[in-house]
């Protein structure tokens, strides 16, 4: 009731809110539920039957896609969901697994727990998102981010067709991880608004499900039943440590920011938590009363490589590890063999199929990555450009570049205490060999691989649940083992130690260091202004002030205890490092300080969308055809005056396809995999490097500046119906278009026109 008020009460409709639950409950939830207790042979308790059923729900939910593109009509998730029901109802085997008792539930406490991480966690996405991001642009329209709207693009081609080419170029290939848009086009049969559910409801969906899955993963890895609440807390509660008035301060980001900057990333989390809870149960073989439905790990390998390529990237790593770790103890290796040749299996055929089109500008550059990320952080630092090509990196001094790897990686993954403390006492376990290995391996390829657009840090996003789940393991065991002597007290104070200590440092350096640096010199300084180990110094200067109150509290502590207080100082002291993470998840609840969705949606160089380009995207969604082509004549964000693109020109006008559902004949090209593919070899940065046809670009935009039957029947010829002209978009002649096809719509600022034979 609590999401439902949330979603209504920021601008949701409540038909299409109830709409939306209902496909989840009737479309993905019901039949997840049904397929993981029919495939269990012991009965568990509702919560991990729940959890369990999500992420299969959710291939249920892909294959209800599949039928209705391959079939004459639409089957909806209210009727498949309830049909693969009633298929396991019909076997006498699964019907009575499915209708037997469930198994005793967690107890009051984890799930008083659970429940108030929910609430935290909506709250947040609330405060920090939803109310940013309307359901309706409304009358002066309203900046999107665009990588949400693109989303909305591939949603709309997949409602309408099996394979996936790139919307904004008709008929250009593309490999995408498109089994997250495959779903949400079958829910979407449900008849909720798609622009609300793809922006809004289904990210907020997603990210509670993972929360819940992730738990249930976390409690059945464990054998623990506390590991699932902790580890629901390392995701909701504890961010980002953060010692200035930053909500991500230097680190990369994580949760709180890609649950909505990048759906298939949030949504990738689901079936990998997973894969890699069925993975551990399989290496660690039967008899370890496991509620993981390990026959199902293929399904589930499958959506998490569809989901995300990196998802089972990190995976495979795990799995490898786990190999060398049963071979150090001198344990059988066959099952940790099995695990990875099936998750590196079930990779290399998505690698052959799904994404045959080309590595999207993935390639090889060690360290690339922060040698970039130096740069931001050290402009002045930075030399001169060796070279004309956009990927070249400015030289940095070397330890600008150590500095922003410590920077990036140690705020984040401070999370991951617990998996040391695993280590203690598990490391013979082949889980924790699996779990280590996949933060290795996404820690790793962010350290090796450099994308365009620094998408190399989606391995260490895919890894990072599965590190959680480690860490929860290594923070129940710690716990389990100071029973009965306060864990809970020590726990208290430590996280308020580690919040305190935090905000003393934020209070001290409220500003980042980038803008006090060059406000102190009136610029980014040069090595003239301050030397490089300086500069290094201000940056590392909050961390150490936290680190000396943190060592304060310790010592205080020791001294004042005795020797049975005493060993609670390790409970109190790693609680004290979470603790760290409390006023980041403190500024996303209170806006405290700008976020990085506040930024991106104010940042005039997004897309705005308008309220005629709404009202005109959903009149062609009702009255064009499926497979209708749309001609625009805006592909920039940017304002174009003339036939000449402006320069820069931003090519990521997604809008129009995204909220018609149809394809473009030429729109927005950022993200297609011909332009991330030669971003390498390009001079200009690759989302503004111009369109690789020129001559098609031209033939789309002279349709409107200097209409000519020949022009209009070419762009027919190729299934062009609907010609769009929009005031931001080059200059068009009405008078003309209106005496060569047919005017179809018009506001004060688009216009369509119709094309006929």
């Amino acid at each position: 009731m609590t999401w439902l008020a949330c979603a209504v009460m920021t601008g949701s409709s409540p038909a299409t809110t109830m709409l939306w639950i209902g496909a989840i409950m009737l479309g993905v939830v019901a039949p997840g539920v049904a397929v993981v207790r029919s495939c269990r042979c012991e009965p568990a308790a509702l919560i991990e039957d729940v959890g369990w059923g999500a992420p299969i729900g959710c291939v249920v939910a892909l294959l209800g896609w599949l039928v209705s593109a391959l079939l004459p009509f639409t089957v909806p998730p209210w009727v498949f969901g309830p049909l693969v029901v009633l298929v396991t109802l019909v076997f006498p085997v699964s019907r009575a697994r499915l209708l037997a008792r469930p198994a005793p539930g967690w107890g009051a406490a984890p799930n008083l727990v659970m429940a108030g991480v929910m609430l935290v966690v909506i709250a947040w996405m609330t405060m920090d998102f939803l109310r940013r991001t309307p359901a309706s642009p409304g009358a002066a329209g309203s900046v999107y981010y665009p990588d949400s709207v693109f989303q909305l693009a591939v949603v709309g081609q997949l409602r309408h067709a099996v394979g996936l080419t790139y919307p904004l170029v008709h008929g250009e290939p593309y490999s995408y991880q498109w089994f997250t848009h495959a779903i949400l086009a079958h829910l979407l049969d449900s008849g909720a608004d798609p622009f609300d559910v793809v922006v809004r409801l289904a990210p907020a969906t997603v990210l509670p499900a993972v929360v819940l899955t992730t738990a249930v993963v976390a409690r059945d890895v464990a054998r623990r039943v506390w590991a699932g609440p902790i580890v629901a807390i390392l995701l909701g509660v504890v961010g980002t440590t953060v010692v200035t008035l930053s909500a991500e301060g230097t680190s990369l980001f994580m949760v709180q920011t890609y649950w909505w900057a990048s759906l298939t990333a949030a949504f990738g989390w689901l079936p990998t938590v997973a894969v890699a809870g069925c993975a551990i149960a399989l290496i660690r073989g039967r008899g370890t009363g496991t509620t993981a439905p390990v026959s199902l790990l293929v399904p589930l390998a499958v959506l998490a490589a569809g989901a995300k390529p990196s998802n089972l990237a990190v995976l495979a790593g795990g799995a490898a590890l786990a190999v060398v770790g049963a071979l150090v103890h001198r344990k059988p290796a066959k099952r940790s063999l099995l695990a990875l040749v099936t998750l590196a299996g079930v990779m290399l055929v998505a690698l052959v199929t799904i994404y045959s089109s080309g590595d999207n500008g993935l390639h090889v550059d060690v360290l690339g990555g922060f040698r970039r990320r130096a740069a931001q952080m050290f402009p002045g630092l930075a030399g001169a450009q060796p070279d004309d090509l956009a990927m070249t990196l400015a030289p940095v001094p070397t330890i600008t570049v150590v500095a922003g790897v410590v920077l990036a990686f140690g705020p984040v993954l401070v999370r991951l205490v617990g998996l040391a403390c695993a280590g203690r006492t598990e490391r013979r376990d082949p889980a924790w060999w699996f779990i280590l290995g996949t933060v290795l391996a996404g820690v790793g390829a962010v350290a090796v691989l450099r994308h365009p657009g620094e998408s190399e840090a989606f391995f260490l996003v895919s890894a990072y649940p599965v590190g959680l789940i480690g860490s929860a393991w290594g923070l129940s065991v710690l716990w389990e083992r100071h029973r009965g002597r306060m864990p809970a007290r020590a726990a208290l104070i430590g996280g308020s130690i580690g919040a305190l200590a935090t905000a003393v440092s934020a209070m001290i350096f409220p500003a980042s260091v980038q803008a006090r640096l060059a406000s102190q010199f009136g610029h980014p300084p040069t090595a003239a202004d301050m030397s490089p180990l300086r500069q290094v110094a201000h940056y590392l200067l909050p961390f150490a002030v936290t680190a000396a109150i943190l060592a304060a509290a310790a010592a205080l502590a020791w001294v004042g205890l005795r020797n049975r207080g005493r060993a609670m100082l390790s409970v109190g002291a790693v609680s004290a490092l979470l603790g760290t993470g409390l006023l980041s998840t403190g500024i996303y609840l209170t806006s405290a300080a700008p976020t990085y969705s506040q930024v991106m949606t104010t940042a005039e160089v997004n897309l705005r969308i308008t309220a005629d380009e709404m009202a005109s995207g959903k009149w062609l969604a009702e009255h064009s055809g499926s497979d209708d082509v749309l001609a625009v004549n805006r592909v920039c964000t940017q304002l174009q005056t003339n036939i000449s693109l402006p320069n820069p020109c931003t090519s990521k006008t997604f809008a129009l396809a995204a909220i018609s559902g149809r394809d473009e004949y030429v729109g927005g090209w950022a993200y297609a995999s011909r332009n991330l593919n030669t971003a390498w070899e390009a001079t200009t940065v690759w989302n503004a490097s111009p369109f690789w046809d020129p001559a098609k670009l031209a033939k789309e935009q002279a349709a409107f500046v200097a209409p000519t039957k020949p022009g209009l029947d070419e762009l027919y010829e190729a299934g062009v119906r609907w010609l769009i002209a929009d005031s931001r978009g080059v200059p068009a002649d009405h008078t003309t278009l209106d005496a060569l096809a047919a005017r179809s719509w018009a506001s004060s600022t688009v216009t369509i026109w119709h094309l006929h034979e």
